[in-house]
C-alpha cells in the first residue's frame, strides 16, 4: 500500500467497480487528487452521485455495455433509486461540484466497502479484485500443485509434495494441521493455513479459487 510516509496515518482510497464485478481499489497519499473528466472515454458528460457527505460515485449516463448491477443497488441504498448505470463507476471523496476530487477517507471507505460487500451477498455475486503484480496476496498452501514455484525469502523452490510431521513433533501440539512442504531442491518448510506472496508469484490455484485478475505489469 503506497502511503505518504511523512504522515503514514493520512491516506485515502479511489475505487473503480466494473459491471463484471471486477473492482480496483487504489490506496495512497491523502493529498492525491483525481481529474474526473479523464476517467471516462467516449461522448457525454459524467454524472456524480453524492452517496454521502464523504463519498461520491461517478458514472457516464448512456454508456454502452452491461448494467452495473452492484452500482445500481448501491445507489439505491443511498436513496438514488431507478438509475440506469452501465459501465464502470468510480468512487472518490467529495468533489464539491468541481472536476477534481481527493480519495475516500479511511473511515468512509470502511463504510463503503461494507455496503458493497453486503449488496454483493444479497445479490449472490462476488467482486473480484484487479491486482498489480507487486500486490501481496494470501495463498492457501493447498492451492499448490506439484511443480508450482513456492517463493521463500525471495528465492524460488519447486513444490513436490506434502509430508506429515513426526507424531511426537512439538509443532503439532500448537498447530495440529502443520505439514512439511517438500521441494525438488530438498528444501523443506513448515506449511499450514496460508502464506503471503506477490500476486505475480501466486499459483494457479489462487486465481481459480478467488477469481481475482492479475493486471499486466
Amino acid at each position: 500500500m503506497p502511503l505518504d510516509f511523512t504522515n503514514p496515518h493520512e491516506f485515502s482510497c479511489f475505487g473503480t467497480l466494473h459491471p463484471d464485478h471486477l473492482v480496483n481499489w487504489s490506496f495512497g497519499d491523502a493529498h492525491v487528487e483525481w481529474e474526473l473528466t479523464g476517467l471516462f472515454s467516449g461522448p457525454g458528460t459524467y454524472t456524480t452521485v453524492p452517496l454521502d457527505a464523504e463519498t461520491d460515485m461517478h458514472y457516464l449516463p448512456g454508456a454502452p455495455g452491461a448494467t452495473n448491477t452492484v452500482a445500481e443497488h448501491l445507489a439505491a441504498r443511498y436513496g438514488f433509486d431507478g438509475l440506469d448505470i452501465r459501465g464502470p463507476v468510480h468512487f472518490t471523496g467529495p468533489s464539491g461540484e468541481t472536476d477534481r476530487a481527493l480519495g475516500v477517507a479511511p473511515d468512509a471507505f470502511d463504510v463503503l466497502y461494507a455496503r458493497v460487500k453486503d449488496i454483493c451477498a444479497t445479490l449472490g455475486v462476488r467482486t473480484w479484485c484487479k491486482l498489480h503484480p507487486s500486490d501481496t496476496v494470501s495463498v492457501r498452501y493447498t492451492d499448490l500443485e506439484r511443480g508450482d514455484v513456492y517463493w521463500f525469502l525471495n528465492s524460488p523452490h519447486r513444490f513436490q509434495y506434502f509430508q506429515d510431521l513426526p507424531a511426537d513433533s512439538k509443532t503439532l501440539e500448537f498447530i495440529p494441521d502443520a505439514r512439511y512442504l517438500v521441494c525438488d531442491d530438498e528444501e523443506t518448510f513448515i506449511a499450514y493455513g496460508t502464506y503471503q506472496c506477490r500476486a505475480d508469484r501466486a499459483p494457479a490455484g489462487y486465481w481459480q479459487r478467488t477469481g481475482n485478475q492479475l493486471l499486466s505489469a
